[in-house]
């Protein structure tokens, strides 16, 4: 009896000093459970003037006829830093491919380039610059004429230098250090940075239930994205 007493005891304590799991993996089969985007960290990926809704973006028009060609998928008028950004669009009918090009207030192209897919990634500003507003539209061949643009804005001055200098002590290839990354991203209404930033972490951990789910929370601000935002939220789900 004496030993049946003993044995449950030292079971017991074992029970007790054995750590307790969290929810949620990170980098290095490290166990951590990450903090929920909420309403404060989502509001304001749209930077439109509420004056000029209704009006059309640079590039947007030939003589009086809008000449849709493929389905923007971001804000009328997204803030941008430049770090991998990804632009994303859905087709308006058959395609032979797209045209992606970023202009200016003169419809100057900066950027320009043939695609067969419906994204591109920025992965540096090139030719554009920090402090200033500019056009991104989208050509759908054989399509002669790209259809309407939306705006983006580059983030510049001292905002851009508090998002690198907090992007600095985030840095590697870790889990975390790439989700640590994305929520920079967020927390300054990076749309396109934000949204390539959780692109790439679900490439690489495709089982991650925490990617998926805030960036489906930021695809459920804008109505254009909305329905990638429910695929991406039921997917998170899932996984949990």
């Amino acid at each position: 009896m004496k030993r049946f007493i003993f044995a449950a005891a030292i079971v017991v304590c074992v029970a007790a000093s054995a750590p307790a799991q969290s929810t949620g993996q990170a980098g290095g089969g490290k166990a951590t459970t990450k903090k929920k985007l909420d309403d404060s960290d989502l509001k304001g990926f749209d930077v439109s003037d509420p004056k000029s809704v209704g009006h059309t973006a640079v590039g947007a028009t030939r003589g009086d006829i809008k000449i849709p060609s493929a389905k923007l998928l971001a804000p009328a008028t997204a803030k941008l830093y430049g770090a991998d950004a990804l632009f994303q669009w859905a087709p308006i009918g058959p395609t032979d491919g797209y045209m992606f090009f970023i202009v200016d207030d003169d419809e100057t192209q900066l950027v320009r380039q043939k695609l067969s897919e419906t994204s591109f990634k920025l992965t540096s500003l090139g030719k554009l610059k920090p402090g200033e507003t500019y056009g991104w539209k989208i050509q759908a061949l054989p399509s002669s004429v790209p259809g309407e643009a939306q705006r983006i804005v580059v983030v510049g001055g001292a905002e851009r230098q508090k998002i690198a200098a907090e992007l600095a002590v985030k840095p590697g290839d870790s889990y975390d250090a790439a989700f640590a990354r994305a929520r920079v991203f967020v927390a300054h209404k990076l749309w396109f940075d934000a949204i390539g930033a959780y692109t790439d972490l679900i490439e690489k951990f495709p089982d991650r239930a925490q990617p998926y789910e805030d960036r489906g929370a930021i695809y459920s601000q804008v109505e254009a994205t909305k329905k990638r935002g429910e695929a991406d939220l039921a997917k998170a789900a899932t996984l949990k």
